[in-house]
């Protein structure tokens, strides 16, 4: 985050550590959201810009679910409302991008969930590739395993990439793969701080962080 813009995190649990995001994991996840903007409902604690940063948890309930959770962030704490799928949504707009190869690390229903609402978005998925078949614990995901996934998805036809799930660890490779690519790259945590950044006007450009950052 830019010098001056400070962020404070809170853990939503799905009920238990590690296992595979499914679609039944998410949807008792996001059943939590409420809850956890409570901790934010005391006016001394109170943020410009609320989140809820999951990019499947955030999509898992249909084509306007994220819709639904910001509506509930606003209405629970009175500050600003932002999901990383509206995130995602608001900069491939941004970034003039309706054509996108989606890498994804979910289970094959949750993958299918998400290109199903990227779709209904106006979002035309060119292909949907599994970023981990091993089903590997999401966080322990190399940054450098990513970028090599990335290298393979067909990029034919795509104004952009979008590598899914704000539990990869892939922000310092964003710049290689843009440059490698030749295809603006967009990233959940990256997504996330740029919609949320913007939404609290803050206007700093953070190169690094790819084509997205310098708008």
């Amino acid at each position: 985050a830019p010098e001056g813009v400070g962020i404070s995190s809170m853990h939503i649990s799905w009920g238990q550590t590690g296992g595979d995001p499914t679609p039944e994991k998410l949807k008792g996840m996001a059943a939590n959201l409420e809850t956890g903007c409570r901790q934010y409902e005391d006016t001394r604690l109170k943020q410009d810009v609320i989140i809820f940063g999951c990019t499947s948890g955030s999509l898992i309930g249909g084509p306007t679910y994220d819709k639904e959770c910001i509506e509930l962030i606003e209405r629970t704490t009175g500050s600003k409302g932002m999901t990383t799928t509206t995130a995602i949504l608001e900069g491939l707009k941004k970034l003039g991008a309706s054509n996108v190869a989606l890498l994804a690390p979910y289970p094959a229903a949750t993958n299918e969930a998400e290109r199903d609402f990227m779709e209904k978005n106006g979002v035309h998925i060119t292909e949907l590739m599994d970023l981990n078949p091993q089903r590997q614990y999401i966080p322990t995901i190399e940054p450098i395993r990513v970028y090599q996934q990335a290298k393979k998805i067909c990029k034919d036809g795509a104004e952009a990439l979008f590598v899914s799930c704000t539990g990869l660890n892939c922000l310092s490779v964003i710049s290689a793969m843009e440059e490698d690519f030749g295809i603006p790259v967009i990233t959940s945590n990256q997504a996330s701080l740029w919609a949320c950044l913007r939404l609290a006007r803050v206007g700093t450009k953070i190169p690094e962080l790819g084509k997205l950052f310098t708008l």
